[in-house]
């Protein structure tokens, strides 16, 4: 297990790697399995931004000051950002004798402008010569898209050691969409790619002062990707899909497989 340790919302640069050892006694009437972590060095990744989007449609923003019981008049909502949410650690996977995980990170792109970017980590654990927990880098890096956000990762590897990793891609030039990128422990991170476009933008009750909300709209709950027997690696996510709607929530999941 991996977690990262920025508890605080600022920067960080260490992960925790986790084991559960001796959990064959869980099969006896006297279970004695053990947990032990250990700390180590990484990329910095810290606390990233909200996310702004595509304008378009929202038929939902539009209706608030009837919904208020003030047609015609203000206050009006205006498009909603996408949560960033935080650094937390995502999904993560062992695969090949190797740990694969990511996390929402903020980057700083041209201008200085900052955006959701992500930190992937690929971990080797280790008990050598039987003794603690020990772990290390085997590669890790960044993936960003200039002018727009990338943003809740999730990773699938094979047993060949090729993965997929799928995101949410967002931004000014983009409605919230499906994409994913290569990834191995070789060459890192491949180029992205848009498993399916979003439509029109986030625009849903989330996000909309009237309805409790700040601003920003909730977004990605999570993502997953896993390998299949065939190698074959299977993506899901969320995006704005084309379509009926909900009367106050617009949003769908995406489901692909890619193989690497």
């Amino acid at each position: 297990m991996v977690s990262d340790l920025d508890f605080d919302g600022t920067l960080d640069n260490r992960l925790a790697v986790w084991a559960l050892t001796n959990t064959s006694s869980l099969q006896t009437a006297t279970p004695a399995v053990h947990l032990s972590h250990v700390l180590i060095s990484s990329e910095v990744y810290g606390q990233p931004p909200d996310a702004e989007q595509k304008p378009g449609p929202t038929p939902l923003a539009n209706a608030a000051p009837a919904l208020l019981g003030k047609p015609g008049n203000g206050p009006t909502e205006h498009l909603a950002l996408i949560a960033g949410n935080d650094d937390r650690m995502q999904q993560v996977v062992l695969a090949g004798g190797k740990l694969w995980s990511a996390v929402n990170t903020v980057v700083k792109q041209h201008g200085d402008i900052t955006r959701v970017g992500i930190a992937w980590f690929v971990l080797t654990p280790s008990f050598p010569n039987g003794g603690n927990l020990s772990a290390a880098v085997a590669k890790q890096g960044y993936l960003a898209v200039e002018g727009e956000n990338v943003m809740y990762p999730s990773i699938g590897v094979n047993s060949a050691g090729k993965g997929v990793m799928g995101f949410t891609l967002v931004g000014p030039d983009f409605f919230p969409s499906a994409a994913y990128a290569p990834i191995d422990a070789t060459n890192g991170t491949g180029l992205v790619h848009i498993a399916s476009a979003g439509v029109a933008p986030e625009d849903g009750f989330t996000g909309y002062h009237v309805f409790g909300g700040n601003g920003t709209a909730r977004w990605g709950d999570y993502s997953a990707a896993v390998a299949d027997a065939t190698g074959t690696i299977w993506i899901g996510h969320e995006l704005i899909p084309g379509g009926p709607r909900t009367l106050l929530a617009n949003w769908g999941t995406f489901v692909n497989h890619v193989t690497p």
